[in-house]
């Protein structure tokens, strides 16, 4: 009986495998046609030559910027984690970690080495790093689009018509959604579970073990998730995501900002809001699964596409060698951080506290 069952679902794992190397192919294949396509438009030296020849003081203050931005991530999961066992610098590593995952890795997926670390080193439950971590991207979520809604009425309603209006509405809206699930997000999960327990009752799904297992540490994630409200540390997080979010789209300005100085263009020239709804399509397209290994190609392609409609220019500068100069930059800092975090997690003389 058991050997029919599994000749059935051979079938079924080869037909998922095959699924997904043809997702990885044309993922990949996507990233790679879009970096030739637009390396195509510009000379490799070209990016070389901004990143070296960039303004120095204006680099280092943007990565200064970004370093204590990391602390900032470290100290917003430590608040929520609420352990004795992991202390702030256990977490700028673990922070500092899944960073440099995030970048490299396609469609967001580096944030479950957030949760490994946690599970691994510091024998934390993977509920208490999967519930910090869904309360950290709803924040951020609420955040970024406040933050969209701001450039979009500064930007777009005063250079194009009133059209863009609906784009405004969209924006609004989602923003109040994202905020009541902020507040309610533990009886948010628990109206799912509850559909999906209907769900189980009713099919033979429901009996299966693993199933089971998956759906108890469910709850086991929205029970923490709950604890976490119940501690009333939301203005903690919800301010230290504030800063975090505001200073990581302030870096991204700076790098540009120093690639393009040496042209003669300084603050007066760049439009902080056009970037920042630049730099914001880009990382969005992160989170999409055409996001390619590190991002180059789809990052850049997004950050010219919203210039492009924007229609920012400014006399003598490429965007497509400042798009690669300053994501190269960011993917550079992250990664080298992200292995120093790796290293010192690895050596066996680092303590993890007993309490």
């Amino acid at each position: 009986m058991d050997k029919k069952i599994n000749d059935k679902n051979k079938p079924k794992s080869k037909k998922r495998l095959v699924i997904r190397i043809i997702n990885i192919v044309v993922v990949v294949g996507f990233g790679l046609f879009l970096v030739y396509f637009l390396l195509g438009r510009i000379n490799i030296s070209d990016i070389r030559d901004a990143i070296v020849g960039s303004h120095k003081p204006t680099l280092i203050f943007a990565l200064v910027i970004a370093f204590l931005s990391s602390i900032l991530r470290g100290y917003r999961k430590k608040i929520l984690i609420g352990s004795d066992r992991i202390g702030m610098g256990d977490m700028l590593l673990v922070a500092l970690t899944r960073n440099a995952f995030n970048m490299v890795l396609p469609a967001r997926t580096g944030e479950l080495s957030y949760v490994y670390v946690l599970q691994r080193k510091f024998k934390l439950p993977i509920e208490i790093g999967v519930s910090t971590l869904l309360v950290v991207l709803v924040f951020d979520l609420v955040i970024v689009f406040s933050l969209i809604v701001i450039s979009i009425v500064v930007v777009l309603i005063n250079t194009f018509s009133g059209s863009f209006l609906a784009v405004v509405f969209v924006a609004l809206a989602l923003l109040v959604i994202l905020l009541l699930v902020l507040f309610y997000l533990s009886k948010v999960i628990g109206f799912f579970l509850r559909i999906i327990d209907k769900i189980f009752s009713r099919y033979k799904i429901g009996r299966n073990k693993v199933v089971q297992a998956v759906y108890k540490k469910l709850i086991d994630i929205n029970e923490n998730i709950a604890l976490i409200q119940k501690r009333k540390i939301y203005w903690k997080v919800y301010l230290s995501s504030v800063v975090i979010r505001v200073l990581k789209f302030i870096v991204y300005y700076l790098l540009i900002l120093s690639i393009l100085r040496p042209a003669g263009y300084g603050f007066a020239d760049l439009s902080f809001w056009m970037i920042f709804l630049a730099t914001v399509a880009a990382e969005i397209s992160a989170v999409l699964p055409t996001h390619a290994l590190a991002g180059l190609g789809t990052y850049e392609g997004a950050f010219l596409l919203v210039l492009g409609v924007l229609g920012f220019t400014l006399t003598g500068i490429d965007w497509t060698t400042v798009a690669f100069s300053y994501h190269i930059i960011v993917l550079s800092f992250t990664v080298v951080l992200g292995i120093i975090a790796v290293i010192i997690l690895s050596l066996p003389f680092y303590r993890v506290r007993n309490k």
